[in-house]
């Protein structure tokens, strides 16, 4: 009981806390700091703890894998020993001069593609006059002096007769793979000779001498002309990609 006349406790008034009281609290502060606040003598549950205890199997490292060598790229193809190599902007192209006892254009044409290849058209100078020396090659196994090499070219369709259109502009190269205009015609061709039997001179052949710097008609060695697809001669230029 509070005596009359006098007041309760204030808010600013100081609690006395008896000695032996202040000393057990002050224990009590110590064992809690300790143990780690919640009276535990440690965390048994550390970032470190297995997956055991989480009931999942242990799955062992993996060393890391290493990295794949890069893969060699294919070997560059090359063209067959005994053929010629032609190293055209548009890719590498194969050719070979090869003799026969006679043949028309079509029959040219089927014996290039028992080789795997197509009568071939001419891209540049240095091509025409190496397939020519090829061609001397082919006359040495037969030498027949001089002669005419099938070549793969046909006359447009627009340019019927002579005067249908400039020499250079009057036939187009067949293989699929020869580009432009290159044409070392000898002089006065292509004349576009039309018979009553085979018509027009629709075909081109390359004039070769295997004796002397002209051949058939006078022709530079070398020189292109047109003629009839039925003729029978005993050279032809096929072309291929190599293989």
């Amino acid at each position: 009981m509070i005596p009359l006349g006098s007041e309760g406790p204030q808010k600013n008034d100081v609690p006395v806390v008896c000695p032996s009281v202040q000393s057990k609290v002050s224990r009590i502060t110590v064992a809690i700091i300790l143990g780690g606040g919640g009276g535990r003598r440690g965390n048994r549950y550390s970032s470190s703890s297995s997956s055991e205890e989480y009931g999942r199997p242990h799955r062992p490292h993996r060393p890391p894998s290493r990295p794949r060598p890069p893969s060699r790229p294919p070997p560059a193809r090359r063209c067959e020993s005994d053929w010629l190599t032609f190293n055209r902007p548009q890719g590498t192209w194969c050719v070979k001069v090869f003799s026969t006892g006679g043949a028309t254009r079509d029959t040219a044409e089927q014996l290039c593609q028992a080789q795997g290849a197509t009568l071939t058209g001419v891209q540049d100078a240095n091509e025409n006059m190496q397939i020519a020396a090829d061609a001397v090659r082919a006359y040495n196994l037969n030498p027949m002096g001089t002669g005419d090499v099938w070549l793969g070219a046909r006359r447009k369709p627009n340019c019927p007769y002579r005067t249908s259109c400039a020499p250079l502009e009057t036939f187009d190269w067949t293989d699929g793979h020869t580009t432009g205009n290159y044409f070392f015609w000898g002089p006065s061709e292509p004349n576009g000779i039309i018979w009553t039997n085979w018509g027009q001179q629709n075909c081109v052949v390359q004039l070769v001498s295997s004796c002397c710097p002209t051949a058939r008609y006078g022709y530079p060695h070398g020189s292109l002309d047109d003629q009839h697809c039925q003729n029978l001669f005993n050279l032809y230029a096929c072309g291929k990609r190599p293989s």
